[in-house]
């Protein structure tokens, strides 16, 4: 098939796909475009590298920048115009305001302070999007479209760029000269974490329909599900991300227990969640320190060898200039400057744990895993009045303290499996039980008193 046709054909499936979720979730408001939009960006590669726009690691591209900044400033413009109490939102997750307040602190004693900044400030754009996807109608409605309408996007995309323009959708190892898929993202091992995160969403929506039965709409929307899960799982392979293989695996291992614990009528003691949340940061965070020995043991299952692609030889380099600032780190965002980049010849340290304490020290680690504990405490309590939705966000908290352990995600509010938890955990919070109950006493007061049952529905949607 000619190039050109391959990507006009994905381009109208792509719209088709849309179209099925659209009328899938109709309750959903114009205004989740943004948060989607956004979820898009960080998922894939920068705008820049699109459009021939120029960038670099340290200022950044003007593009990106400017349309990250036009679609904060409408996602506040939509917030203040709508009736919704962002006070009690961010008191919910203080420790989040916390953390990050402490990253803005960090800046001060940064060598690049002014591009510290600016990294900081596309952090804190994860505040306004996520308050605009809870201040939809219904949030838990809101956050499968988004999910939905990002999979369908940049699943098939990315199979159509590597297949049919390799320029872009594929990469060579710059020693190894081996070919990698790299997709929408910028290298393989995003690519692998879009599957990973698509495939386990998906699947669990799929999971919570099964035993429904769907209407001719959500045949079709079935049917698109299983679709991109098939397409998705064909890239993951090519892309062979090991990480987010292992990840997957977890995340499914981790579901399955808890709708088990469910059916036997086990409650999950919170004590369990907060040891084993504990334990997996710590698994991850003394990786660097034990030369990767404790990873190790499990490498040669996915065909790795003991050095966990180089990773090791890596941390043994990183390890000397993280002691140098142990307490109080480099400064947010003022590590990985060109320089140390050049240096090193990497981007990241492949261990989110560790570019925490290089970035941040050890006070931001200890910022962090107190963040990471009140996300586990928020979503334990959330299994009494939503398990289905509670135990996704769980999974995708444990599979992000599993991700870190050899990549780098968790170090920024800005990476795709770090803003699922973010999300997650706000979704999850809102506590639609209780709206639910006082929609329903309102309702059976108007209708005693006569009136009339819409405005109780639409109290619904502005409380829910």
């Amino acid at each position: 098939m000619p190039p050109l046709l391959a990507l006009i054909s994905c381009t109208v499936f792509v719209l088709f796909l849309l179209g099925l979720e659209a009328r899938a979730s109709r309750r959903v408001s114009p205004g989740l475009w943004i948060p989607t939009l956004w979820m898009m960006m960080i998922a894939s590669r920068p705008l820049c590298s699109w459009f021939g726009a120029t960038g670099d690691n340290e200022s950044g591209s003007a593009l990106d920048r400017w349309v990250l900044t036009g679609l904060t400033v409408v996602a506040i413009a939509v917030l203040a115009h709508r009736r919704f109490d962002w006070a009690d939102a961010l008191r919910r997750h203080k420790w989040l305001l916390a953390l990050l307040t402490y990253m803005l602190v960090s800046t001060l004693w940064s060598d690049i302070t002014m591009i510290a900044l600016r990294r900081w400030v596309r952090e804190a754009i994860i505040f306004p999007m996520a308050l605009l996807i809870i201040s939809e109608a219904n949030p838990r409605q809101a956050l499968t479209s988004l999910l939905r309408r990002s999979t369908y996007v940049l699943i098939p995309f990315s199979l159509v760029l590597i297949r049919y323009y390799p320029a872009l959708g594929r990469q060579y190892g710059r020693w190894s000269g081996i070919e990698m898929w790299t997709g929408v993202t910028t290298q393989k091992n995003h690519l692998g974490r879009l599957c990973m995160i698509s495939i386990f969403f998906l699947l669990w929506a799929l999971y919570e329909r099964w035993p429904e039965r769907p209407s001719e709409a959500g045949r079709y929307l079935l049917c698109a599900d299983v679709s991109i899960i098939l397409l998705a799982s064909y890239v993951l392979n090519g892309a062979d991300s090991s990480t987010s293989l292992a990840t997957l695996i977890v995340g499914a291992a981790v579901f399955l227990s808890l709708r088990l614990f469910q059916k036997l009528k086990i409650k999950v003691p919170l004590a369990a969640l907060l040891i084993l949340v504990i334990l997996l940061g710590a698994f991850g965070a003394v990786a660097p320190f034990l030369g990767g020995s404790n990873i190790a043991i499990f490498s040669a299952s996915l065909n790795r060898n003991n050095t966990l692609t180089g990773r090791t030889d890596i941390w043994a380099a990183i390890l000397p200039a993280m002691r140098q600032k142990a307490l109080l780190g480099w400064g947010f965002g003022s590590f990985w400057t060109d320089a140390r980049r050049e240096f090193y010849d990497i981007p990241t340290a492949h261990n989110g744990y560790l570019d925490i304490l290089l970035e941040l020290g050890e006070v931001g680690f200890v910022f962090y895993s107190i963040w990471l504990l009140s996300c586990a405490r928020q979503l334990h309590r959330a299994l009494r009045r939503d398990y289905a939705w509670a135990s996704l966000a769980i999974c995708f908290l444990l599979m992000t303290l599993v991700y870190n352990a050899t990549e780098s995600a968790l170090n920024s509010l800005t990476e795709q499996s770090t803003v699922m938890v973010v999300l997650a955990c706000f979704v999850v919070s809102c506590k639609p039980v209780r709206a639910k109950l006082r929609m329903k006493s309102r309702t059976a007061s108007a209708h005693n008193a006569g009136l009339s049952l819409e405005p109780a529905a639409d109290l619904l949607a502005r409380e829910t």
